[in-house]
């Protein structure tokens, strides 16, 4: 969990101008806080259900609340930042400012992950009379349930109630008490609020990587300079092949705490990626094949949904294990930067010309497919090999080309002309 820059934030709005214009596909951007990117089961906006089919225009204003009943929801704040809400929450949106939005958490369980916090960025939970500042990016959650908590699962927050202060660090929680007492928590215990936030990353990271690889196609030498250029910034850029609001990066590489990565549309051709099957919302939804960029050097548990701290170490252990005996390449086939044996500084395992990775054998399957995925060679597999394991969402097979422009759909991309749509 990281970001590679080149420059601090310099917009955090703006259109994506002659580039997005030039794309087959029409996209809105948003850089302001507060979109209901998805739901599940029961969620209301203000005491009103919210239906998942008008998403793209629901927002929440200044004080606006957002609560669930049976059911979850997932609302974006600064780009690069996603709150998710549990079972039985609720949050109102105190301030959507970008640079220091504000939220309070009222009922139940959120939890924060910060992907894409820039310098002089922060997000400020109240709970109960406590505030919390979160301005390093990282996992943390959040419950106003009796006794009210943060903890940190992966960076740091800033905690103060009444005249005291203190610092929480990662692997620690508090109750949010007079005395702010920091102490350890269970990693190992299962959550399904941790295991559909380890999903919605990973779906999150699929979105961002196809609209940047469309960015970048269509940007006629715009973003190939490594990113913002003065005429277009990050942003949510609003994609109708996911369904959702895809992140897009101004410059620079983001890992999110779960191992997935976010590419700007400048380095998106080295981005390593893996093909798996995604889902849109929990386990129970139906799978679609994609193409995943991950974090090479703590890459994500790709095959597994964990559901727990210590489960999502393990798994992307493994991963980590399957992938350098595999070999890694990029979204275009080209070998992967720095990429070699471990004597010569590299990552170690072997290079295999023109293969990429399926999901890692130790990981399994969940979509139902066999244990392996298998590696997809141009020379042994045809691009329209089919789909291993029963996936819907098209073929899974070589690599996509360098320059896609839009027109086709590489690796089985949700909605593309290889595949079917993701699952509503």
């Amino acid at each position: 969990m990281g970001c590679v820059c080149k420059r601090p934030i310099l917009v955090l709005s703006g259109l994506l101008f002659a580039a997005l214009h030039a794309t087959p596909q029409a996209y809105t951007i948003s850089a302001r806080p507060g979109a209901v990117n998805y739901i599940e089961g029961n969620a209301f906006r203000n005491g009103k259900p919210i239906s998942d089919k008008g998403l793209k225009s629901t927002f929440l204003d200044a004080n606006d609340t957002l609560s669930t009943g049976v059911g979850k929801a997932e609302v974006l704040l600064t780009p690069g930042v996603f709150l998710r809400l549990g079972e039985h929450s609720e949050i109102r949106l105190i301030s959507p400012s970008l640079t220091g939005t504000q939220v309070e958490v009222s009922r139940g369980e959120v939890m924060l992950e910060a992907t894409g916090l820039l310098k002089d960025q922060s997000i400020q939970i109240t709970d109960h009379e406590s505030s919390i500042t979160v301005s390093k990016n990282g996992l943390y959650r959040f419950t106003a349930d009796d006794p009210p908590t943060a903890a940190v699962l992966d960076g740091k927050a800033a905690v103060a109630l009444g005249d005291r202060k203190i610092d929480l660090k990662k692997g620690k929680q508090v109750v949010l008490a007079a005395n702010l007492k920091p102490e350890k928590f269970d990693r190992k215990r299962e959550d399904k609020l941790y295991a559909w936030s380890n999903v919605r990353s990973q779906y999150e990271a699929a979105a961002t990587y196809r609209v940047a690889q469309t960015a970048y196609n269509a940007s006629s030498g715009r973003w190939r300079g490594f990113g913002y250029n003065g005429f277009s910034g990050p942003g949510w850029y609003w994609n109708d092949l996911f369904s959702s609001w895809a992140w897009l990066p101004g410059s620079g590489t983001f890992y999110s705490p779960f191992g997935y990565g976010f590419y700007s549309p400048g380095i998106v051709m080295n981005a390593p990626v893996v093909i798996a099957p995604i889902y849109r919302g929990g386990a129970g939804h139906q799978p679609v094949m994609a193409q995943v960029p991950i974090n090479p050097n703590n890459p994500a548990a790709v095959g597994a949904v964990t559901a727990s701290p210590w489960a999502n170490d393990q798994a992307r252990a493994a991963a980590a294990r399957s992938m350098m005996e595999s070999g890694m390449r990029t979204g275009s086939g080209a070998p992967l930067p720095n990429y070699g044996p471990a004597s010569d500084g590299g990552w170690g395992g072997r290079d295999m010309p023109g293969q990429r990775m399926g999901g890692p054998a130790s990981m399994g399957n969940p979509g139902g497919g066999p244990a392996s995925m298998p590696v997809n060679s141009p020379s042994s597999m045809p691009a329209n090999s089919g789909n291993p394991g029963g996936m819907p969402g098209g073929n899974a097979g070589g690599p996509p080309p360098a320059a896609a422009g839009g027109g086709g759909n590489p690796g089985g991309m949700p909605g593309g002309n290889a595949g079917g749509p993701p699952h509503q």
